[in-house]
């Protein structure tokens, strides 16, 4: 058993020494495209309500991007907080994963736009290593604008529209996402990996925009009704019409649980009541993460 699971180890480190040179070989088509995009979204820490995850499985699903390779994972993650996850059948463990970081790629059939998609897991350690990795890929293919997307917990109910909110990298940016209905975020506390790798995309002449997406904070179970306000801004922002359907189909059901649970909880009830209250007078005041 021992044995097995050091040949893993040793595979996943020659996987990763490998990785470089063959996804950049992959990748090199994309600089043929007019316009060069990138989203990331990172399980983790930003992800409340698996808002991230779940729009970018999504992205990824309803585009049909082919996967193209993974990012280098190994020694950007203590296995200790990040745990690997396992599959135990009939008593036998028969499969150990690790943190992964799968890239997509989807373009159109006219040449005219490329997006290169990551689905990652964000990082413990070695933010520097990680997010130069991400950022060289950027420069190898000419990509000079990567959107981001997270979920932040916010006091808001389930009953009203999610918020949806945005950060960038340069001022420039302030006045696009405004004109998409996105309100700029006033936020001062814990930084996730997106403020590093936006902060650093600046230096690089890279432009950055970061959208969350808002979960109340006494939702337990993931939001794919968040999730679906994301990725209709997302669309509208990339110009690409994405079908929505299969995750409309979900929050319906999304939204009957937590209606059904609502009504069996008189203290959830005088909860819901109370930041809708707070909802329509617009006196919330969210904790973001940045």
């Amino acid at each position: 058993m021992l044995e097995n699971f050091i040949s893993i180890l040793e595979e996943f480190d020659r996987v990763n020494r490998l990785m470089d040179e063959e996804l950049l070989k992959k990748l090199d088509r994309i600089k043929d495209f007019k316009t060069r995009l990138m989203i990331m979204g990172f399980s983790g820490w930003p992800d409340a309500g698996r808002v991230s995850s779940i729009s970018i499985e999504y992205l990824v699903s309803s585009l049909k991007a082919e996967k193209v390779g993974n990012l280098k994972a190994s020694g950007y993650y203590d296995l200790t907080s990040t745990r690997p996850l396992v599959t135990v059948s009939g008593g036998v463990l028969r499969d150990l994963r690790f943190p992964s970081n799968e890239l997509y790629l989807w373009t159109s059939g006219d040449h005219g736009k490329a997006v290169l998609i990551l689905m990652g897991s964000e990082p413990n350690i070695n933010w520097e290593e990680y997010t130069d990795q991400i950022l060289s890929i950027c420069d190898k293919c000419i990509i000079r604008r990567i959107y981001l997307i997270g979920g932040v917990l916010d006091f808001i109910p389930h009953t009203r529209e999610p918020r949806v909110r945005a950060v960038v990298n340069m001022e420039n940016l302030k006045q696009e996402i405004e004109a998409y209905g996105l309100k700029p975020i006033e936020y001062d506390g814990p930084a996730s990996i997106h403020s590093y790798i936006m902060t650093m995309a600046s230096k690089r002449g890279i432009e950055a925009i970061g959208i969350w997406g808002h979960s109340p904070s006494y939702v337990t179970i993931p939001n794919p009704k968040t999730a679906l306000h994301v990725l209709r801004k997302l669309s509208m922002m990339l110009d690409i019409k994405l079908d929505l359907g299969d995750l409309e189909k979900r929050v319906r059901e999304f939204e009957r649980e937590l209606n059904e649970a609502v009504e069996r909880s008189l203290e959830l009830q005088r909860l819901v009541r109370e930041l809708e209250r707070k909802y329509d007078e617009e006196l919330g005041a969210p904790p973001y993460i940045a």
